[in-house]
């Protein structure tokens, strides 16, 4: 069976994330989030670092070890998202990029489907966290959860889960309440529990 190919959800998901960065005001920098090794500011921070990462694995560039994000001024953040949503159209523009395989440093190997699907996953729900923590709902792009769901999915191993602490890289799922939509469903499939009220 042929990788399936999600990289303009990919794409789409940069400027819905993009969106939501937007609509974040200083105050509320310090807000906690659903990823739990995260606040606002830092949320931002590691969102603008994996959109950098996606596009460089395109371009064949293997990411550095660790998990260190530059810091990134709340204004800059959106051009910074768009800009690499650029690079990443550029970089995984070629069929064949999905077909390629990737070492990652953590000695993994992958296609380039699976790593479309791998940060499509991870730009969706932290898009999430972000709305989730400013009271964004509304502006996540309902046409955005389901694939990104899939890619999740099909992408997510059950020893990835809290591979490295509790919560972390994915936390243990979470099974979504009935009536739950897609966005919520992703959530809880990545480990966070829509339910949950985040203390300020």
């Amino acid at each position: 069976m042929a990788d399936s190919d999600r990289r303009s959800t990919l794409l789409d998901s940069y400027e819905n994330a993009a969106v939501i960065v937007s609509g974040i005001v200083a105050d509320e920098l310090g807000h906690p989030t659903p990823c739990p090794k995260y606040d606002v500011a830092g949320l931002i921070n590691h969102l603008v670092e994996a959109g950098h990462r996606a596009a460089a694995l395109g371009r064949g560039q293997a990411p550095p070890p660790g998990d260190e994000s530059p810091h990134v001024e709340l204004s800059d953040a959106p051009g910074q998202l768009r800009s690499a949503a650029e690079q990443a159209a550029q970089a995984w523009g070629d069929n064949s990029s999905l077909s390629l395989r990737y070492t990652m440093p953590w000695g993994e190997e992958y296609t380039g489907a699976t790593l479309v699907d791998m940060y499509l996953a991870e730009l969706a729900a932290h898009a999430w966290d972000l709305a989730r923590a400013t009271g964004q709902i509304d502006k996540l792009d309902p046409s955005l959860a389901l694939p990104a769901l899939e890619g999740a999915r099909a992408m997510i191993k059950p020893q990835y889960r809290n591979m490295v602490e509790p919560g972390g890289p994915f936390g243990a799922e979470v099974y979504p309440a009935p009536g739950a939509d897609d966005w919520e469903r992703l959530a809880a499939f990545m480990g966070r529990d829509p339910r949950t009220t985040l203390g300020l």
